[in-house]
């Protein structure tokens, strides 16, 4: 298997004030929640964002290397990790690019890497989940949509079995 080309080198991305950090050193746990806000996506658990943190298989973030008018200096900017048994399957999870980055490469950039990791490790199946806005940008990475008719599936707790969850613990 083949990694998607990258498009755009880190060079060109540096002369943007930007740059690729590979590994978890450097990440503060407020600073990506609040990344994750701005995308849409929920608040973590501080506690058990740190664990799903130590957990992940590869993990690369975007920090902002000048002082802009779109970020300060080491600002967090873009995020993207993998969990993965480290020889047949990957999951790529909470990809997230600040909406003041968006629409300039960074989502595409940072999935180039991170996918050409995972392929580079010989892991042979990567999957992720996908909000419905950014299926096409997969879609042109290689990824398909249910391949060979495979339905992707979650088990979560539903809303209101969350808020029942402490009244239960009471009754133990």
């Amino acid at each position: 298997m083949r990694p998607p080309p990258i498009s755009k080198n880190d060079e060109q991305f540096a002369a943007m004030g930007l740059e690729f950090v590979y590994g978890k050193e450097g990440i503060a746990l407020p600073e990506l929640n609040d990344l994750f806000e701005k995308v849409g996506f929920p608040r973590r658990d501080p506690e058990k964002l740190k664990v799903a943190l130590e957990n992940t298989y590869h993990l690369i973030w975007i920090r902002s290397t000048k002082q802009s008018r779109l970020a300060r200096l080491g600002q967090l900017v873009g995020f993207g990790r993998a969990t993965s048994d480290g020889v047949l399957s990957a999951t790529i999870w909470d990809v997230a690019i600040a909406p003041a980055w968006q629409r300039v490469g960074l989502g595409r950039a940072l999935m180039e890497r991170l996918t050409a990791r995972l392929v580079e490790d010989g892991i042979p199946t990567i999957t992720l989940y996908a909000e419905p806005n950014v299926v096409g940008l997969y879609e042109k990475l290689g990824f398909l949509k249910d391949p060979e008719g495979i339905r992707g599936m979650a088990f979560q707790r539903r809303k209101k079995d969350k808020e029942r969850a402490p009244a239960l613990a009471g009754r133990r």
